[in-house]
């Protein structure tokens, strides 16, 4: 009878281990629901990973045609190119003794223009404003008081807000582009570059961002 006990006190910590064991971002990829990404189906994702993993180029066809690319993976990271005209960021970060996943998305034209959402390990979304305040196109407006312009000056100038979202891949910083730059014509541009931040720093500090 011991025996027997011994027997299934082992089988529950081995399956203990392996449920409590920390997701890496190639698990996000392969587990992420095909609601969030239906042009690339699981077999494909698989194959990408298996094709990085190899030193070969992880590339596979989505279901529209185009084609889908693993450009950078670590545990806790993974950049891919999931269509000519867009990319998705996965970041594992660890809050407490949960993990959360923050998925990036841009789309590239006519520029950048990123949108940030954070889920749990269920895949249920996770208030933004709990984490992280997202810096606003006013944001990047440095003049404040000059002889030409103001801040709302400059603001007109900006007709398309684009924002692009890059995270480090070796922490979980955030850095905030003025991608609505890329939007105007080149009088505009040359007119307010020296009024506008290169990039704005999001630093996590083990509890949100700041």
């Amino acid at each position: 009878m011991k025996k027997y006990i011994y027997i299934i006190l082992c089988i529950y910590a081995c399956w203990l281990c392996t449920t409590t064991q920390a997701q890496t971002a190639a698990d996000v990829w392969c587990e992420m629901p095909k609601s969030m990404q239906p042009t690339i189906d699981s077999i494909a994702r698989l194959d990408m990973i298996d094709l990085y993993r190899a030193g070969m180029k992880a590339t596979a066809p989505t279901l529209l045609g185009d084609t889908a690319q693993l450009i950078t993976m670590n545990d806790t990271y993974l950049l891919l190119r999931t269509s000519k005209a867009s990319t998705m960021q996965i970041k594992c970060i660890k809050h407490k003794k949960k993990t959360i996943y923050a998925i990036v998305t841009t789309v590239e034209g006519p520029a950048p223009n990123s949108h940030i959402v954070l889920y749990n390990e269920a895949w249920k979304t996770i208030p933004l404003k709990k984490y992280l305040k997202l810096p606003k196109v006013e944001d990047f407006v440095s003049a404040t008081d000059t002889s030409t312009y103001d801040k709302q000056d400059i603001r007109k100038s900006i007709i398309i807000p684009t924002i692009q979202y890059i995270i480090n891949d070796s922490t979980n910083d955030i850095t905030a582009l003025p991608s609505f730059m890329q939007t105007l014509d080149k009088e505009s541009r040359e007119r307010i570059t020296s009024y506008i931040r290169p990039n704005i720093k999001l630093q996590w500090n083990g509890k949100k961002w700041k």
